[in-house]
Formats: C-alpha cells, structure tokens, sequence
C-alpha cells in the first residue's frame, strides 16, 4: 500500500468542508487503507480525508490507542451527536508537525455515522479518544486545532510553522 503525503496547514483543501460520501465503493476501501498505513508511518492518532488531499467526509482513526494495539476504524459522514464538559489538553496535528497548543474540547462525546460497509456506527468516548475524534471532525469542517485557541497563541504558533516551512525550503 503506498503511502500518501498529508498535506500542510498551509493547503486550501484543509480550509474547504469535505462533501458527503455518497458511494462506498472500491476506491474509498482502498484510500482508507492508504490512510491508515499513512498515519501509523507518521506516528498519527487519526488522519481525515482532506489531510491526504481528498474533499471527502470520513477519517480513519485508531481506537485501540487507549489499548496499546492497533484498532483502525474508518468513520464516514460522521456527526457528534451529544458531548458534555469542557476541558483543556494539548493537541498536535499530523498538518502542523511538531507544533502543540492546550485546546478546549469536550470530555465525552457520542459519534455516529457508516463504516465501510455502510453499516451504522455509534461511539461513545471520552477522555484521549474523544478529543481525537473531535480534532478529526474539525478537520472534516475546515478547521484546524489551534482556530480553537487564542489568536495571540495562534499568531505565535503560524509564524512558528512559517518559519520552519522557511528552513525546511534551505
């Protein structure tokens, strides 16, 4: 399965709401695959579509994370259907390697939608696993984790990454 190059922040496809998948076919099956070789080789918790280029509403992610194995889910068109308590962890994400900030997300959040199959799903989370799934849905919206901060902390970190994009250009 070839790996696939997950795009920075600084691509518009990460700013655009991904369109709702339509048809589970062959080509999905395959990408996600892709995907989910593509995070384990980054050191990722989860990848949405749009992080690998792809406008599509579905990410993959690994709920064994929690369990010490891998456990990869595909999640498509998924929705948060309840959430309660607000709390503050720090977050990094696969799009702004090695840059992290404390967002405020919720402790506990229900999620559903389709697996592969086109089977119905519904997670309950909370802790570690719900903040991931929330950070992947936010990706999915065209919204990236440190939009979730204070725009001085924001600020700080995008001229970080512009000037390691700098370096990186050398």
């Amino acid at each position: 399965m070839p790996l696939l190059k997950i795009v920075n922040c600084m691509d518009p496809v990460l700013r655009k709401k991904c369109l709702k998948v339509k048809n589970i076919d062959e080509t999905l099956i395959n990408l996600t695959d892709n995907m989910i070789e593509t995070m384990y080789n980054a050191s990722g918790l989860g990848l949405a579509a749009n992080q690998v280029g792809v406008s599509s509403d579905f990410f993959v992610i690994d709920v064994g994370i929690e369990k010490e194995k891998r456990d990869p889910v595909i999640i498509i068109n998924p929705v948060i259907s309840a959430s309660e308590e607000k709390v503050i962890a720090e977050e990094g994400c696969l799009s702004i390697p090695e840059l992290f900030a404390n967002v405020k997300r919720s402790q506990r959040v229900e999620v559903k939608g389709y697996d592969l199959k086109g089977n119905e799903l519904r997670y309950e989370a909370e802790g570690f696993l719900a903040r991931a799934f929330q950070h992947e849905m936010d990706h999915l919206n065209g919204v990236l984790f440190w939009d979730n901060i204070s725009k001085v902390k924001r600020d700080m970190l995008q001229r970080k990454f512009k000037k390691k994009l700098k370096e990186l250009e050398v």
